[in-house]
């Protein structure tokens, strides 16, 4: 099926033949849930979609009629019914606004990357697409209000990038007329006149160039009271002087490139396969082949088959061995879709770390999935990455990884057999057992051919058990090297006795015989071995570190770290980096079995406890390393056995908190059913992490487990908080209603509770809030009232900090004087304080109010200030701000050489950060010029 929204609505089939459609609200419905393709829509919000904010009372019931006659039309299950709402499902490309979307991120890509020809035919195709107004009819709809504005703001700069790639290959004399057109429908857009100027000026047109630069400067003082844009004078001046050559082009914005080596380990002594490396080696002629913009399209390979039958470790095999064909890196995503203890990986979280692998920071990455997957597919485009997407649930989960460039490769490892993304042109490649050949291949690998030679009847009887499943073959071959001097025919006779199957994999598939390998396996481990083993798997995280197993068991770090490896040597459990420990999903699932069997639930709660006392007693002194101010958090005493991981530094607690992240976030959850307690506490030791890395998803959930918590247990100061934190990081995410309501009854709580201090940090988050949402008076007097409720009581740092943020609106309403008094108050009271941050922050402000009064003197000096005070705490972000502030004020007095060095440096730290301020501080070096 094809679906158009780019002009009239239009759906045809597969075949090209047009569906027909019911006219009126059904065709609005469909608009809507072709917006929101693959995700479910709220009915209220589709109700008011079709009725407006006062439906009839009839209206749900209308709805399911509306609903029926569309799937009626659509046919192929296409519309479905979720406990959130209604889901249109459509395949990739299916969605003519999505493939604009791909088409204009892959000539933005060829430009940056000095290729217009490539550019000019993606940018073609993709402005081909239109058929006139995109969602026609239907762009006043409130939940299409949005996607009607960015699509047609997307087309205006596929437009802007067509003629930048028409001026390279020196195309100016076939853009006049299209770049009329464009000027004349948007008259504000500065960039198509000078588009248009630089064409005329190319063209020996000086006269008319100046014709338009006059039009252009009697429209913006006319409508918006201001000159034209620098690039327009400079143009302007340029013909004047007779000057008749081209402006050149702006450099493209560019992102520091980061080329991901994520691969795991190659599996030591692979064997067989042989016919699928062929196979997979096939894709490749796929991406070496011609990139054409109609028929380029990302090879996908499906690796599915039953568990532990090897799919992981021929997808890591190969793709080692043709890693060199792509240069731009691979990526390893988990995806956990057949985790016996956590939840697949969801679509939004995936796309995160694939950014962050990327070189995208966390605080840029969208909230929503529909503007990360766009995000994506634009860093991915005309990139060489191989992709290795491992233990997928279902094609769902996988579409909004599939990149934007043809010069990528995707492998997908599952047991599904993923028939979703045969649409996306997957190859699917079923795995089987290995073959008995190839079986005593790796048990002559492993056992030495000697051995496999000296007892025939005992090692067909082992491969014959284990059926040709990988897995189980190693797990023997582990054991029998351990016994390297024994028979094999005990272990031969223990695979033929009695066995039961492993819960989730009986049947028919292959892996059901995995329980009998494990079982002989752990009886003959010692039994604190054994105990160790039954005790790891009450840890909720993917990994976890020597300290926390000795803190499971409530053993000594030297006697942990020995069964850990003992533990790997058996293959029962492995060693992704060095000194973490990870269990397989089918081996954890057998230890979680054993646990329950075998010890009592007193004994595995005090262990939980030992594990939950081992994180909060290492987490929260990370997080004071990382955070000396923040609310202090009573802990008690960790219980006999507990030992900490030793972070004594700032940067060993970041790389603590960015390894233990997933782990902690799995312990709050964990905790908050049977430990409140602890719930609470790691949840804002969690926090300062969270906070600084822009993971705000995670932090409202580790904040609302902190609430419910506090609520269970009556400590009604440690709910206030939470209120607090949520309240400012929904404001991060701009849900400003929600925000302000949470620090209200913040602010509630802590009057009942007689907090003045806590009644203070509600107030001043209030105003950092307001401020942020643009309600600048409603901040100001939050900010005023915080500044006296700190100093009553007597709280010194969050006087200065809310007298700072006073200054800061000051300087936003124009009194710039009385900022200044407002700063250096504050930056008397820093002085009595350890807060670079704080400080550095009082003399930007100061030095921006001193630079708007004209005293660009004073000005350069208190952001010289600043950056001295920030040197030391190694944040890049505000040193390029203070930089770019400190450029303006050499900029306004004259020092243009000074100016350029400084924005200069700015950029450099703004690009490497894909801040979205390098934009704004090249257009300033590009006006010096």
């Amino acid at each position: 099926m094809r679906l158009a929204l780019l002009g009239p609505l239009d759906v045809t089939d597969d075949h090209g033949v047009v569906v027909e459609l019911p006219g009126g609200k059904p065709r609005t419905l469909l608009l809507v849930l072709a917006c929101h393709a693959n995700r479910p829509v709220p009915t209220e919000v589709l109700v008011e979609s079709l009725w407006g904010p006062a439906p009839p009372r009839q209206a749900d019931a209308a709805l399911r009629v509306h609903v029926h006659h569309l799937r009626k039309a659509l046919g192929d299950g296409r519309i479905g019914r979720r406990p959130e709402g209604y889901a249109l499902r459509l395949d990739a490309d299916e969605l003519d606004a999505d493939r604009f979307r791909g088409l204009v991120a892959r000539g933005r890509a060829a430009v940056a990357a000095g290729e217009p020809e490539r550019a000019l035919a993606a940018l073609d195709a993709a402005l081909a697409l239109w058929r006139g107004p995109v969602l026609a009819g239907a762009q006043t709809v409130p939940a299409l209000a949005v996607d009607a504005a960015g699509l047609e703001e997307l087309r205006l700069q596929a437009w802007e990038l067509r003629y930048e790639a028409a001026f390279a290959l020196g195309r100016h004399d076939g853009a006049i007329a299209g770049l009329r057109e464009l000027a004349d429908r948007h008259p504000l857009r500065e960039t198509f006149r000078e588009q248009l100027m630089r064409a005329l000026i190319a063209g020996g047109r000086g006269a008319e160039a100046v014709a338009v630069f006059e039009d252009t400067r009697r429209v913006l003082a006319d409508e918006l009271g201001l000159d034209p844009d620098p690039r327009l004078r400079k143009l302007h001046l340029q013909v004047l002087r007779s000057e008749a050559a081209p402006a050149p082009v702006r450099d493209a914005p560019q992102r520091t490139v980061v080329v991901p080596r994520q691969l795991p380990a190659r599996t030591h002594g692979f064997v067989g396969r042989r016919e699928w490396l062929k196979r997979l080696d096939a894709l490749l002629s796929d991406v070496d082949g011609p990139d054409d913009v109609d028929g380029g399209a990302v090879p996908i390979a499906t690796l599915s088959g039953a568990g532990g039958i090897g799919k992981t470790t021929l997808a890591v095999y190969w793709a080692h061995g043709v890693a060199a064909r792509f240069p731009d890196g691979q990526l390893y995503l988990n995806l956990h879709g057949f985790d016996p203890v956590r939840a697949p990986l969801a679509p939004l979280d995936a796309l995160g770390r694939a950014l962050s692998a990327l070189g995208v920071p966390a605080r840029e990455h969208p909230i929503g999935l529909e503007e990360r997957e766009s995000l994506y597919r634009s860093v991915t485009a005309g990139r060489r990455l191989l992709l290795v997407l491992d233990n997928a649930h279902a094609a769902a989960q996988v579409r909004p990884l599939l990149p934007g460039g043809a010069g990528c490769l995707v492998l997908v490892t599952s047991r599904d057999l993923l028939s979703g993304l045969a649409a996306a042109g997957a190859r699917p490649f079923v795995l089987g057992p290995l073959p008995r050949t190839d079986a005593y291949d790796l048990l002559e690998r492993r056992l030495g051919p000697e051995r496999v030679a000296a007892e025939p009847a005992a090692v067909e009887s082992i491969v014959a058990r284990c059926g040709g499943l990988p897995l189980a073959l190693s797990v023997v071959a582990a054991r029998s090297a351990v016994l390297a001097e024994a028979s094999l025919a005990p272990l031969a006779a223990e695979l033929t006795g009695p066995r039961r199957a492993l819960d989730g994999f009986s049947g028919d598939d292959a892996a059901t015989d995995l329980r009998s390998v494990f079982s002989w396996s752990y009886r003959v481990l010692e039994p604190g071995v054994a105990r160790m083993f039954r005790l790891l798997s009450l840890h909720p995280g993917p990994e976890l570190t020597v300290g926390a197993a000795a803190s499971l068991a409530g053993v000594a770090v030297e006697e942990a770290r020995a069964v850990l490896r003992q533990l790997r040597a058996a293959s029962l459990m492995t060693e992704p980096s060095p000194g973490r420990y990870g269990f397989h999903d089918l081996v954890r699932a057998y230890a979680v079995e054993l646990a329950e069997g075998a010890d009592p639930p007193a004994e595995r709660d005090a262990a939980l406890v030992r594990l939950l006392d081992h994180l909060l007693h290492t987490a929260y002194p990370a997080a004071l390393l990382l955070d000396p101010h923040q609310t202090p958090t009573p802990l008690e005493r960790a219980a006999e056995g507990v030992t900490p991981d030793a972070v004594g530094e700032r940067a060993q607690a970041l790389a603590w908190f960015d390894a233990e992240t997933p782990g902690l976030l799995a312990a709050v959850e964990r905790a908050r059913d049977g430990f409140p307690g602890h719930a609470w506490r790691l949840a804002f030791a969690l926090v300062v992490h969270l906070e600084r890395g822009g993971h705000w998803t995670d932090k409202l959930a580790v904040l609302d487990a902190a609430r419910e918590s506090a609520r269970r247990t009556g400590e009604r100061g440690v709910e206030a908080r939470a209120l607090r934190s949520l309240g400012r990081t929904l404001g991060r995410l701009r849900r400003y209603d929600e925000a302000v309501d949470h620090l209200r009854a913040a602010a509630a709580l802590y009057r009942d509770l007689d907090d003045p201090n806590g009644l203070a940090h509600a107030t001043a988050t209030l105003g950092e809030l307001l401020e942020r949402a643009g309600r600048v008076a409603e901040a100001m007097a939050a900010d005023r009232a915080a500044v006296q409720l700190y100093r009553a009581a007597g709280n010194v740092l969050g006087e200065a900090r809310s007298l700072g943020g006073v200054a800061t609106l000051q300087t936003m309403t124009g009194e710039h004087a009385a900022a200044i008094d407002t700063c250096r108050r504050a930056l008397d009271l820093f002085a009595r304080l350890d807060d670079p941050n704080g400080a550095a922050g009082a003399h930007d402000t100061l030095g921006t109010a001193q630079h708007h009064l004209g005293d660009h003197e004073a000005a350069a000096a208190s952001f010289h200030r600043a950056l001295a005070t920030l040197g030391d705490t190694g944040d890049r972000y505000y040193v390029a701000l203070a930089l770019d502030h400190l450029a303006d004020t050499h900029a306004a007095s004259g020092a243009g050489a000074e100016a350029r060095r400084r924005y200069g440096e700015a950029l450099k730290l703004f690009t490497a950060l894909a801040a979205r301020e390098a934009d704004s501080v090249r257009d300033k070096l590009a006006s010096l010029r």
